[in-house]
């Protein structure tokens, strides 16, 4: 049995950031596993409500672990591929040095290091795109509904992720979680794909034309990692799988939007 717990619209509704109510929440349960998803994204929001990003980012996470071994479960917690910075466009293990580009980055490593102190602590470090319902549209749901304005968008051809389908996602974490995993593991697609690229396959399957210009991530104001590839090797061995290739995550997604 799986329980939501979030600010509204969840089994149970605690505003994360009351620490107090939400120590004496887990008074009152026994839990195996607590998978963190929280986090705050948005990379100007980010810099520019560094506190409150901190919260949720950093806060959240630390008394997570405090809470963890009060009550002995498991915390999995949802990292994230923008820890990683090189100016080469290789596949990161889960070895490879991180670095803080930005205050998102920053606060994501915080919480790592917190972590990676305990002995039952699982992280995954993702990167995830799927259909939203367009309700707060995402990447695809960004590029879909471009294409059917007839809008022309930007699309960057220097950033490169080995982001996979939001469902694969899903899935991938429960099984690394239900298993004796611990420490670090990358989830994502096999290989890498530059935004642009994985853009225009996505709509070459769907059959559209996709008006853009192509442009270097350079623009952005809050400077972000470039090379953010992800080497699978770790969790397909510990799972004995094979991740899904950049193809079949685009295959996968196209499905929502035929």
């Amino acid at each position: 049995t799986f329980f939501k717990i979030a600010k509204k619209n969840s089994n149970y509704n605690i505003d994360l950031n009351n620490h107090k109510k939400l120590e004496n929440f887990f008074k009152n349960f026994e839990f195996k596993y607590v998978i963190n998803c929280a986090a705050i994204v948005n990379l100007k929001k980010c810099e520019k409500n560094k506190i409150s990003s901190s919260k949720i980012n950093y806060q959240l996470p630390k008394l997570l672990n405090k809470i963890s071994k009060r009550y002995n479960f498991k915390i999995v917690h949802i990292s994230t591929d923008h820890v990683y910075f090189s100016k080469n466009n290789i596949l990161h293990s889960e070895n490879s040095k991180t670095r803080a580009v930005n205050f998102y980055a920053k606060t994501k490593i915080q919480a790592e290091k917190i972590l990676k102190k305990s002995k039952k602590c699982l992280i995954i470090r993702t990167n995830f795109v799927g259909y939203s319902g367009f309700l707060k549209p995402s990447f695809v749901d960004w590029i879909y509904l471009s294409i059917k304005k007839k809008k022309k968008i930007k699309l960057f051809h220097d950033m490169f992720t080995s982001t996979i389908d939001i469902q694969s996602c899903a899935k991938y974490i429960i099984l690394l979680s239900l298993s004796n995993s611990i420490g670090i593991f990358n989830l994502g697609s096999k290989g890498q794909i530059s935004k642009e690229e994985f853009a225009l396959k996505f709509a070459k399957k769907l059959g559209l034309t996709l008006n853009y210009e192509s442009v270097s991530s350079n623009v952005f104001k809050v400077k972000r990692g470039k090379n953010l590839g992800m080497n699978v090797n770790k969790i397909e061995k510990k799972l004995k799988i094979k991740m899904p290739t950049i193809n079949k995550v685009i295959n996968t997604l196209s499905k929502y939007y035929k």
